[in-house]
């Protein structure tokens, strides 16, 4: 009996993981099957919801600009005017959605926005589909929809951490990996607008943020995190900024991602659906195709991430991947083959998913739980901040000098920033932070342990 069972334990070696048997210490005949890890539910549906909100986002990032750029055929400056007009709301309410979400409970606000945020697409399908498209209108739908993500946005952050336990740093790759990714799958569906109508491509935009309210409703509920007493909001938000600031490991990253939504995402925005039309006369599908390009060279890096289990020194990550980014970029100043056009874009693309997943794991892992959302609504204000900013200064760029040597401006600002911040903080000494031991919400989300 004693070999019988020392030969079947030499045999479970072969087996793969999941097929093993435990036997007991106490007998060679009491058999009991290997128990699975526990899938953490809060997890599972907090990323669901994520991926169904941001398909929308995808779709959005694709309709919007064809309708300014194609279907109104607009210049260059008004291009820019109207992406602004999508930020400048983020700029100015994201700090107010910031204090909303730590005071309130971020599950069931975010339901009640997601249902909010079905009705301005359907209202657009319906002027649209009656003939009503003009520059002004499209303004006002922009703004709209940056009001609701100024305050969904700091809440969806702050839920992120009460759903991920110990693995910040991991679980906010995961979740950058599932935005950047399920956004392709938004672009996919954006690029069909010039053929099956703008109006069907808005309802389907509606009917996803539906499931995405669906999603967010399935998470479970949360034990509550401990708040400290009301005071006047002001001082409340003074206190969330006080806190950025003061940070030698929050403030340096702050102000990177600030650059990166002045120099890059303006590029991004207006930039390159700029290039994909007047250099290599492209419509819905060619802006589709070159945001889903960058998006694939975010998913690579942050696949690249997950393997290896996240990066000990990201602040070096950061100053690395900014100065190598903007070596990219600088190739599109030159004349390129449109497959090139596109691997460039995809490179830049890498350069960004390292960039945006460090910074924002730096920002939540340093963040106290009682000032969360207002810490990671200034995180998310300095990349909104700066988008508007970019986006105007880039269309006038373009106007000015052409979309080729536009270019060089976001490469030598952002060469510039990250200069200055290797010399004059301590972001490249940042390491990658413990957490804390959890609470009862953190000990029941050990799904990725």
């Amino acid at each position: 009996m004693w070999k019988g069972s020392r030969l079947a334990r030499r045999a479970q070696k072969h087996l793969p993981p999941e097929r093993r048997e435990t036997f007991l210490p106490h007998t060679q005949t009491s058999r009991v099957r290997a128990i699975p890890p526990r899938v953490n539910p809060g997890l599972r549906w907090y990323l669901t919801s994520t991926g169904f909100y941001l398909i929308p986002g995808g779709i959005q990032m694709v309709l919007f600009p064809w309708l300014v750029v194609v279907y109104l055929h607009e210049s260059p400056e008004r291009v820019g005017l109207a992406q602004m007009a999508g930020q400048l709301p983020m700029l100015l309410l994201i700090l107010w959605g910031g204090l909303i979400g730590d005071r309130v409970d971020q599950r069931r606000l975010l339901i009640g926005l997601q249902l909010a945020m079905m009705m301005p697409p359907l209202v657009m399908a319906g002027l649209i589909g009656s003939g009503y498209v003009f520059y002004e209108l499209l303004l006002a739908w922009a703004v709209v929809g940056g009001c609701f993500g100024a305050f969904a946005q700091p809440a969806r952050d702050a839920l992120l951490n009460r759903v991920a336990g110990l693995e910040i740093q991991r679980v906010v790759t995961l979740t950058i990996g599932v935005q950047f990714g399920i956004q392709i799958l938004g672009f996919a569906v954006g690029s069909t607008a010039d053929k099956i109508g703008p109006e069907t491509v808005l309802v389907t935009q509606s009917v996803f943020m539906l499931l995405a309210a669906i999603a967010t409703f399935r998470i479970p509920r949360l034990e509550p995190v401990s708040k400290p007493p009301r005071r006047h909001p002001l001082r409340e938000i003074g206190e969330g900024l006080t806190i950025a600031w003061q940070s030698e490991v929050i403030r340096p990253a702050i102000v990177l991602t600030f650059a990166v939504g002045v120099f890059f995402a303006g590029a991004y925005m207006v930039i390159l659906p700029l290039m994909v039309r007047d250099l290599y006369g492209g419509s819905a599908g060619g802006i589709a195709m070159v945001f889903g390009a960058n998006m694939l060279g975010m998913v690579t890096t942050i696949a690249f991430l997950m393997r290896r289990g996240g990066v000990e020194r990201p602040g070096r990550a950061l100053i690395i991947s900014g100065m190598v980014s903007s070596s990219v970029l600088s190739m599109l100043y030159f004349e390129l083959q449109q497959w090139a056009f596109y691997l460039v874009v995809y490179l830049w693309g890498m350069c960004g998913g390292l960039s945006m997943t460090m910074s924002r794991a730096i920002v939540q892992e340093a963040s106290p739980a009682t000032h969360r959302a207002r810490l990671m609504s200034v995180y998310s204000l300095g990349m909104m901040g700066g988008m508007p900013i970019g986006s105007l200064l880039l269309g006038w760029c373009v106007g000015q000098f052409g979309v080729r040597n536009a270019v060089l401006v976001p490469v030598a600002g952002m060469t510039s920033t990250v200069m200055l911040l290797f010399v004059a903080s301590k972001l490249w000494e940042v390491r990658r932070m413990v957490q804390p031991k959890p609470t009862n919400e953190a000990t029941s989300a050990t799904g990725l342990r």
